[in-house]
This record gives structure tokens, sequence and C-alpha cells, in this order.
């Protein structure tokens, strides 16, 4: 299990430590709302990979976010400014540029994160999805979907599905990519030439005055397939292109480092700008610098940019495979058949008569209906694995249905039919509540995920207290560690404080709109240090 030790929050003027967390229910209150619950909520998700969702007036890209984790006893810690991580790990160093490199630094060393298929292609689910079996924000909350733009709601049950076994897709991915991309040049075609249909007056073509003995269809595929390797054969070669660029940029720091590694007999390296002694290495997009001047630190960041390098020369490896087999298939293509420049131009141009565009039209018509079904074939999972679908989603449904009843015990109430609610009628108010305890509970027992469970405002839309006093021993009883928030009534200021199995963390006091000060300065940048960096002067932009 992955349990929050501790999250730290600032920059150079201010910041916020907070530590205390247990292993089991921990609740974060106070008596006011806007003293920094949420921020502390959202900056645990944040340093976690899940996507930015604070209050509007937190400018975020002004700090930097760490927090301390536990994985079944082995501690590492986790730094995020914007979209550059760095993962300290028993004294190791890593920068990881990027959201996706840390994507894949958390599905290789602390949690294998799984794959669906995505626009045809197979994708690994990235974190801001994969934490939203966990994590439940304050704001931006809808039960008809999932949050950020790029995932949906398909693909959030399909991960579920894949990470207990039950991915249906049995099409090797390269082939169904290639039939989606041949249906769309065919829908594309099918449009072109409908338009062109309702246009034409006259039978005859130019195409049929250049080259009479040339068949005009296989022409028109023949320049489209031509057309298209030389466009795939573009895009690698700018792909290739980008990885070299990255590599030898690369490659170029680490010899810049590496020459640091020369003793200096007569003196010493120094800032001809200011005198000093000490180095830094800058990651590029960060708003810090990694200070080099140690061997230890300096023979951390060589092997961090080493890495990148061999990473970048396998692309090019694997790039510059795939453009040999794209220009054999090109010249192939290119010598198979004796077409005049006439010929080409004519199937470029479209020109075609009404009996010859009837004729295309219907075929087409009959590759795209054949095309669908062999992909719709792909996706008709086994009898064995529709079963087990409907199986897990049976009990899954159940176990959500059985806690909304503990909760909320109203014979009126409608059973939850699935994941997640129509658009046209998402949960409102307590039962959007209701509804989020219920499925997060119910992923955490039957999908079994390792992540601490997260939710901001766990009595959101007046929860009440019956009903919230029923839903804590459900989260009690659970492995994973629980973190939730409560704004608390004047009447109710020590009733988590009263309860042994709850940690409460109040905030009572706090100053509302400021949680961040200096008064956690000396400890926060002792924390920056650790990580071997520090600031690139002044406050964060």
């Amino acid at each position: 299990m992955i349990k929050i030790n501790a999250v730290y929050i600032g920059n150079e003027v201010e910041s916020y430590i907070q530590n205390g967390f247990t292993d089991g229910l921990n609740i974060i209150t106070s008596k006011d709302d806007h003293v920094g619950k949420t921020i502390v909520m959202q900056s645990i998700m944040y340093a976690l990979g899940a996507d930015a969702m604070f209050p509007a007036n937190f400018e975020y890209r002004q700090y930097l976010f760490i927090v301390d984790i536990d994985i079944d006893g082995h501690e590492l810690s986790i730094l995020r400014n914007k979209d550059l991580f760095v993962v300290k790990d028993s004294g190791y160093i890593v920068p990881l540029e990027g959201r996706g490199a840390f994507d894949e630094y958390w599905s290789e060393h602390i949690n294998p994160l799984p794959s669906i298929v995505k626009k045809g292609v197979p994708v690994r689910v990235g974190l801001p999805l994969y934490t939203q079996m966990a994590f439940v924000s304050q704001t931006g909350r809808n039960t008809s979907r999932v949050m950020g733009g790029y995932f949906d709601r398909n693909d959030f049950a399909e991960m579920v599905f894949a990470i207990v076994g039950l991915d249906a897709r049995q099409m090797d991915s390269k082939t169904e990519a290639a039939l989606k991309h041949q249906r769309d040049k065919l829908r594309t075609r099918k449009k072109e030439l409908e338009k062109q249909v309702s246009m034409l007056k006259k039978p005859g073509t130019a195409l049929a005055l250049t080259s009479p003995t040339a068949d005009r269809e296989e022409t028109v595929r023949y320049v489209a397939e031509l057309d298209a390797l030389k466009n795939e054969l573009t895009d690698l070669n700018k792909r290739r292109s980008h990885a070299y660029t990255r590599m030898k940029k690369n490659e170029s720091v680490l010899s810049e480092l590496r020459s640091l590694n020369n003793e200096v007999k007569v003196g010493s390296v120094v800032c001809l700008e200011c005198g000093s002694e000490r180095i830094g290495y800058k990651a590029s997009g960060s708003d810090f610098v990694f200070d080099i001047t140690t061997d230890d630190m300096r023979r951390q960041i060589l092997r961090t940019v080493q890495d990148r390098i061999d990473a970048y020369a396998a692309e090019v490896r694997e790039l510059e495979a795939d453009i040999r087999e794209v220009q054999r298939k090109f010249n192939a293509m290119a010598d198979s058949k004796d077409l005049s420049l006439e010929d080409i131009f004519a199937a470029r141009e479209g020109y075609v008569d009404i009996e010859a565009a009837d004729q295309e039209l219907s075929r087409i018509a009959d590759e795209i209906e054949d095309i669908t079904e062999q992909l719709n074939e792909a996706f008709r999972v086994s009898d064995e694995i529709r079963e087990g679908r409907a199986d897990f989603r049976t009990k899954v449904l159940a176990t959500m249905n059985r806690v909304r009843r503990v909760i909320n015990d109203d014979p009126g109430a409608v059973e939850y039919p699935d994941l997640f609610t129509s658009a046209t009628r998402p949960y409102m108010g307590s039962e959007a509540t209701e509804y989020y305890l219920a499925r997060v509970y119910a992923l955490a027992k039957h999908v079994g995920y390792s992540l601490p469970i997260l939710i901001d405002s766990f009595r959101a839309e007046e929860l009440s207290s019956t009903r919230e006093e029923n839903a804590l021993p459900l989260f009690i009883e659970l492995p994973n560690q629980v973190i939730f928030t409560a704004t608390l009534k004047e009447e109710e200021a020590d009733k988590y404080a009263e309860n042994d199995q709850v940690n409460n963390i109040d905030y009572a006091g706090y100053t509302v709109n400021k949680l961040l000060s200096d008064a956690d300065n000396g400890a926060f940048s002792a924390k920056i240090a650790s990580f071997g960096i520090r600031f690139d002067g002044g406050k964060l932009t």
C-alpha cells in the first residue's frame, strides 16, 4: 500500500508542511472554509501525478510540491514543479521531464499502469486517470464523466477491466490501426465523390482522354497509396529528427558535465560573474537548479542524462527501421506501374464521370462496411471474458449499492446502475457525495488498488451526521490509508478528536486564505536541499 507521510508546499518566500498522517483514517478539519484544507489535498494529488485542480486564487505554478510516501515499508520522496518531477529514492535522485516520463517511472518502479485501446492503438493509462479511482477533488465533480479532456468514462471502465485481467482486445494493434486508417481514407474519398457527383453535369473525364488504357479506379487508389506512404515517410523522418536532436542535445550536456570531472591541478572552475565555485544543472522547463558541485550529485545527474540518451538512441533505431520498411514499400509500388504524369495528375484532381463515380461509391461503401465488421468482430469479446466482465461489474455495483444502503437507508433511493450516471441526469448534492463514497470504496474492495484514498470535503452538500457516521466504519476497515477533509459546525468541534479510530488534524485558528507563511521556510529549504537543488533566483514565475 502507498501511504502519505508528509506533504510540502512552497517556494523561496513562503511554505507549509503537513505531516502527522497515520496509516488509517485521517480527517483534516476546520470550523472555517478557505483555510487551506483543499490546497493540502490537491498538493498531495498533484505531486502524485494527478491534474491540477487547485482553487482559482491559488497560483500553483509558483510553488514546488513534495510528498514523502511509504510503499510497503519502502520510503521515497516525489517533487513536482509544473510538469517536471524529481524522485528521491534511497539517496538517488531521478529527474523526470514531463508527465509521460513520470507515468513510465511509476509504472516500472511503483505500481504498473494498465494499457487500454484508445483511438485504435494501445496506450498506457496516465496517472491523471488512474488516480481517479481513489482521488475525489472538491471542485469539478461530475458523476457522469471523468475529470480531464483526453480520456473518457469508457476509458475509465476499460482501465478497471484491464487491471483485473479482463482486457478484451484481441486484434493486433498495428492491424487495427491500419484498418482504421484505411477506413478513414475511404470515408474521405466517399465524401469527395459525393460532392463531385452533385457537381457533374455530363459524363466524360480528362482521365479517360489522357490515358485511355488506364483503369481509372485503380489509378486513383494507386496514387492515394503512394501519397499515404509519402506522408508516412515524412512523419517518420520528422519524429526521427526530433529524437536525434534531443539525443544530441543531451550528449552535449553529458559532455559538459563530464568535463567537470577533470581535475584542475593549478586552480578550480569558478563562475565568471560571481566568483563562486558552485556549479549547477538546470532541467528544461524547471524553476530550480541541481547543485552538482559534489561528485555524488554529479554522478546521479550523469546517470540520468545517459539513460535519457540511451532512450532517444533506441527510439532513433526503431524509427530508422520503420523508415526503411516504408521506403521499401514505396519503391516496390513505384516500380509496379508505368503511369504518365497526366495519369497521376488526373487521379489527384479526381476527374470522374457519373457512372464511374457511382461504381466507386458502391465499392467504397462495401469496403467501409467490411472494415467496420472486422473492427467490430475484433472487439467482440469471448463468452468467457464477457461473462467475467458482467460478473465483475455486478459485484462492483452490488457493493456500491450496499454502501449506499449503509450510508442512506432510504428505501426509495434509486440503485446505482453503472460506474457513472447519464450526462442528462447526474447526481447532485448529498446524492453525489454518497455516490463518490460508494464508488471509491467498491473499487478499493474489488480492484484492490494500492493508492491512498483522498476525498476532499467528504461531507459536501450537507451529508447528514447520521449518514457520515455510517460511512466512516466502511473506510476504517479498508487496508488503504484514507485522508478526508471536513468543515465542522460550531457544535461539532471535538467530534473526531474523541474518536480513537480517527486521526484528527485540526486547522482551527488558521487564517482564512493564508495557509503559507515563512514559519516553515527553514524545514522546507532543508527538504529542497535534500534533492540537491536550489531555486533559480527569486520567486517562481
